[in-house]
């Protein structure tokens, strides 16, 4: 991941899963030794400083100097066992090593309460850590992200310029004929979410084969079928959200409803 300022400064995250405890002073050394190959080629001095972590045990700080400054860490967490590298590098006359103690020192490798934060383009979820990203989908004026944990699925859409599409639907009208929902066999009710009027859905699939298996996961799994949702209308931010969950429970669709961040 690189995040880039309005100046010079870079900030850039490298991670991995191990699955056991790795030599992180030996891949810091393939690292720079990387870095300095690349200096070489392109006749820059490099100088570099390895030092151990004053706050994470076992971990490394490191900085360098080629072409760019350089300051950034190396790290296993013992709980997670990610190995992450994470430095920041602007010009000369940046202040990188400021930055870098600012900004590093929030970095976290996994999460604290079980659940994650997952933001793009503004569209800000939060998940339980078990759920990975199965697929994403960005247009004009359209976001989706979708998510898997071994038989449930969520999926999170947000929609702009909700005043022109409201002024041909209802809110209803649009969910069940614009969306998803168009391609279910639903049931709705009115109600409001975050103070928003909103649409609750429960429906199943029409699909006679999706419907075998749903029914099958039904009585060998004992998984709900149903796939519920919300649809709601954010007037603030003028966005219509929907979160949808398919063998999931109501509780999942309501904490990750309540998770988002719409205006």
């Amino acid at each position: 991941m690189r995040i880039d300022s309005p100046g010079s400064l870079v900030a850039e995250v490298r991670w991995a899963q191990a699955r056991k405890r790795v030599d992180v002073r030996k891949r810091l050394d393939d690292y720079l030794n990387l870095v300095e190959r690349q200096a070489k080629k392109r006749k820059v001095p490099f100088t570099g400083r390895i030092k151990p972590s004053e706050d994470w045990k076992d971990a490394l700080e490191f900085s360098y100097r080629a072409d760019r400054k350089v300051r950034g860490f190396i790290r296993q967490c013992p709980q997670c066992r990610r190995v992450v590298i994470a430095q920041v590098s602007g010009d000369r006359d940046d202040a990188v090593v400021n930055v870098a103690n600012q900004l590093l020192d929030t970095l976290r490798d996994h999460s604290e309460d079980g659940w994650w934060t997952w933001a793009l383009l503004g569209l800000v979820v939060r998940l339980p850590e078990q759920f990975a990203l199965v697929k994403s989908q960005v247009m004009s004026g359209y976001l989706m992200l979708q998510f898997r944990s071994r038989y449930t699925e969520v999926s999170i859409e947000r929609w702009g310029l909700a005043d022109v599409t409201l002024k041909r639907w209802t809110l209803a009208e649009w969910a069940l004929q614009a969306t998803e929902w168009k391609r279910l066999k639903s049931q709705h009710t009115l109600s409001e979410v975050k103070q928003h009027p909103a649409v609750q859905l429960v429906g199943r699939r029409l699909a006679p084969t999706v419907w075998l298996r749903r029914r099958i996961e039904r009585l060998l799994l004992r998984r709900p079928e149903e796939i519920r949702g919300v649809v709601w209308h954010c007037e603030p931010g003028n966005r219509i959200y929907s979160v949808r969950v398919e063998r999931g429970t109501e509780e999942l669709l309501q904490q990750v409803v309540q998770s988002v961040q719409c205006h």
